[in-house]
């Protein structure tokens, strides 16, 4: 029969655009191309929903091949085939390890924020969306983010770990490139904008993960006609990836915003520049061919930085104890505290380090997991910071929560705690085998302090049970903790970086000095 023509070539052939397809029966069976259309409408073969192809193409495969790993190449070698920007949308995915933050995506993309006749970004995302390409995923401590259709329940640990130390550090990177932006004046000193930091950063038609005003002559365009004409700024741009190293295929979508910024007569000349650890050949040329900067972390911020935040990728995503010595803690804030604001974001994510080191001090002999992801019963899941296992006879569930020794904890942050995550970890626990016949405790630890609110808030939820105990552990108490470990690089580190900083110095002495000021008491 002449409808199992269609099959037989998809057999063979395997899922394929609809166009080629009829081309391949025309050249096999010798048919006009409006037959072999035909052919292709009548058979059993299945047109792919969601996402829409050039010249009403359509990809198509059969039921058995949906899902299949050929299925997936051969969409992807349609989408690269015809240009098509859901295609840049999925090698930007794949290449950044499979999984992103939405608004992370919308940059990684290449489309447009919007543009006639252009797919925008949130288009992409609903075609690739619909066509099971890809999925949502809500990630614990990130949330909602896109990922591939492949990703599994397996790959969250992993994935959780990789993409959390990834945007810190590459966070921490762009504020770099904002100071050396300021310092040579590229970009305008309180206009630059960074992805994470309120609305996404744009300039033209396009996201990107930094954007700013720039007055360089070069990049200046003008408004108005004639007399009326003022100078309009140009901008500065910089889209960033700290991973593996970048593929060619990767910096295609990168290279496409480029080009589409410059084809607007009306937008002033931008600045475009790319920051990665690493490339490939063809992409270095690739991203200079087209007029565009290919930076390094050592090229643009010198090798001690480039080194430095390496290392702090490898601590924050360390599984064993080791990773996180008060040795490599007290180097990071070393190299790294030179760029503004780098401190507080050290002191945040590197405090659940140190409290691993002072738990393994404290504890006879513990096995102690940092950044370890738990489901409870009903699917909740939440991540524990830091779990102490003390042999068979106790659990320690600790809470981390790093910032300025002055600062104080916010309560809604103690509450959400309380609230929200303690009911999983605590159902968690119950379930667990080794978990439910030992003693539980969950423990809030900070450099910091909690208000008298939260305290009591803590000390209500405590008294409540006499099944498990909730505490809290401040700055002094874990100060006086490291002291009597002995650990003295332990003490040193949490002195310098989480104690004794200078603001906490400048708190006390005034603290002081309104203490010596005031009129003593008649029996004091």
């Amino acid at each position: 029969m002449k409808s199992d023509r269609v099959q037989a070539v998809m057999e063979h052939w395997g899922p394929c655009l609809s166009n080629i397809l009829a081309e391949e029966l025309v050249r096999r069976y010798g048919v006009s191309p409006t037959n072999a259309r035909q052919l292709i409408k009548r058979s059993s073969a299945k047109r792919l929903k969601g996402i829409s192809f050039p010249h009403r193409s359509s990809f198509v495969y059969l039921i058995g091949q949906y899902g299949s790993q050929i299925f997936f190449d051969r969409l992807v070698e349609a989408l690269k085939s015809t240009n098509h920007a859901c295609g840049f949308g999925l090698a930007a995915l794949r290449d950044r390890g499979g999984v992103l933050p939405i608004d992370h995506f919308k940059i990684a993309c290449g489309a447009p924020k919007l543009q006639s006749k252009q797919l925008n970004a949130d288009r992409v995302l609903e075609q690739l969306l619909a066509s099971n390409l890809i999925k949502r995923v809500d990630l614990v401590g990130i949330g909602e983010c896109i990922a591939l259709a492949s990703f599994t329940d397996e790959d969250e640990q992993l994935a959780i770990l990789d993409l959390n130390a990834r945007m810190k550090v590459e966070a921490m990177a762009l504020n770099a490139v904002r100071d050396w932006a300021r310092r040579l004046g590229i970009g305008s000193w309180n206009q630059i904008r960074v992805r994470g930091e309120g609305s996404i950063p744009s300039a033209g038609p396009n996201y990107w993960d930094l954007s700013a005003p720039s007055y360089l002559h070069p990049l200046l365009g003008s408004t108005g006609s004639g007399t009326d004409t003022k100078p309009k700024p140009g901008s500065f741009v910089c889209d960033i990836y700290l991973g593996e190293m970048l593929t060619t295929d990767a910096a295609k979508a990168f290279i496409k915003k480029c080009l589409n910024v410059r084809v607007f007569s009306k937008v002033a000349p931008v600045l475009q520049m790319f920051l990665a650890e690493s490339y490939d050949k063809d992409a270095v040329r690739a991203i200079r061919a087209n007029g565009a900067i290919a930076a390094t972390l050592d090229s643009l911020l010198g090798t001690d930085v480039a080194q430095a935040l390496h290392e702090l990728a490898s601590v924050l995503k360390a599984t064993a104890l080791n990773m996180g010595s008060p040795e490599k803690i007290d180097l990071l804030f070393n190299a790294l505290g030179r760029i503004e604001g780098a401190e507080g974001t050290l002191r945040g994510c590197l405090f659940e380090y140190l409290c691993a080191q002072l738990a393994d001090e404290c504890y006879r002999k513990p096995y102690i997991s940092i950044n370890k992801l738990v489901r409870a019963s009903d699917g909740a899941r939440a991540e524990i910071d830091v779990l102490v296992e003390v042999g068979n006879t106790e659990v320690v569930f600790i809470e981390c929560k790093g910032h300025l020794p002055t600062g104080q904890v916010d309560d809604a942050e103690v509450e959400k705690w309380l609230k929200k995550r303690l009911p999983v970890l605590r159902d968690f626990a119950k379930h667990e085998e080794g978990f439910s016949k030992v003693k539980q405790t969950f423990e809030l630890w900070t450099n910091a302090a909690l208000s008298p609110a939260s305290k009591a808030l803590i000390e209500q939820e405590n008294e409540k049970t006499t099944r498990y105990s909730i505490a809290c552990r401040e700055g002094t108490e874990l100060l006086d903790m490291i002291k009597e470990s002995g650990n003295k690089s332990l003490l040193k580190t949490y002195k310098q970086h989480f104690s004794n900083h200078p603001m906490a110095v400048i708190a006390r002495q005034k603290t002081n000095r309104k203490k010596s000021s005031e009129p003593a008491h008649e029996f004091d």
